[in-house]
């Protein structure tokens, strides 16, 4: 058993809900027993989208992450590279400036916090962005003498609301699923109506209707009420 309350968790968010979206159960429940979370949003910006309004702005979506950070608790959280100049355009920044800011560059890197969690996207999602991120975060957790860096001894990725619509052939089953009890659920719900700006219809899997709808999938596959899934990568006994 992995106990929470020892976990040191850091979630990298390509954009900011992702860490809800994917994580927000564990956030939660790492925090109620006691363990460490924090989140790196790699990039903010300005972008347009299918919502009412048709764009959010930067501004809007930093407010955003302020309230999602106050009310689950984070440890801290850092915009590792903010603009438009890398919103929706990480596919084409250099990788180095990518595994620069996860592993030494930005406040929340790898080499300052030293976790002993690391969640990140899925090399399978349709996201240009988190397909670039997860890479990254693939070559920032190398391993190397002990004497040279920290090593991460858990790597995982997390579960999005729309991850069947992809380019694989096929899924390898969840290696990981998380239990949630009604209040990391509920919290989790919270968290997304606090982003207002990227949340959907209930017609949309980026829904309330739909986080509820997979975490109760999830919890059917493990005998929980509900779960959140993920992909290990890395896990080390040491």
């Amino acid at each position: 058993m992995i106990n929470l309350s020892s976990v040191r968790a850091l979630v990298i968010a390509p954009h900011p809900d992702d860490e809800v979206f994917g994580c927000g159960g564990i956030i939660h429940r790492i925090k109620r027993e006691g363990g460490k979370v924090y989140v790196m949003y790699v990039t903010v910006g300005t972008a347009m989208d299918f919502s009412a309004k048709g764009i959010s702005t930067a501004d809007e979506r930093i407010s955003e992450i302020e309230k999602v950070a106050d009310y689950l608790d984070f440890d801290d959280f850092d915009i590792a590279l903010s603009g438009d100049k890398y919103h929706l355009k990480l596919d084409t920044t250099p990788q180095g400036e990518l595994v620069h800011a996860i592993e030494r560059g930005s406040k929340l890197a790898l080499h300052k916090i030293e976790p002993n969690l690391v969640l990140t996207t899925s090399n399978h999602d349709y996201n240009q962005d988190h397909r670039a991120v997860f890479k990254a975060t693939v070559t920032a957790l190398r391993p190397a003498s002990l004497k040279q860096k920290s090593y991460q001894s858990m790597l995982a990725t997390y579960e999005l609301p729309y991850h069947a619509w992809n380019t694989a052939e096929t899924l390898s089953s969840s290696s990981l699923y998380v239990k949630l009890e009604e209040a990391d659920l509920n919290a989790k719900i919270e968290a997304l109506q606090l982003y207002q700006s990227q949340l959907k219809q209930a017609d949309s899997p980026l829904s309330v209707h739909g986080v509820k709808t997979m975490a109760s999938y999830r919890g059917l596959q493990c005998g929980a009420m509900a779960a959140e899934t993920f992909w290990l990568k890395r896990l080390a006994i040491l």
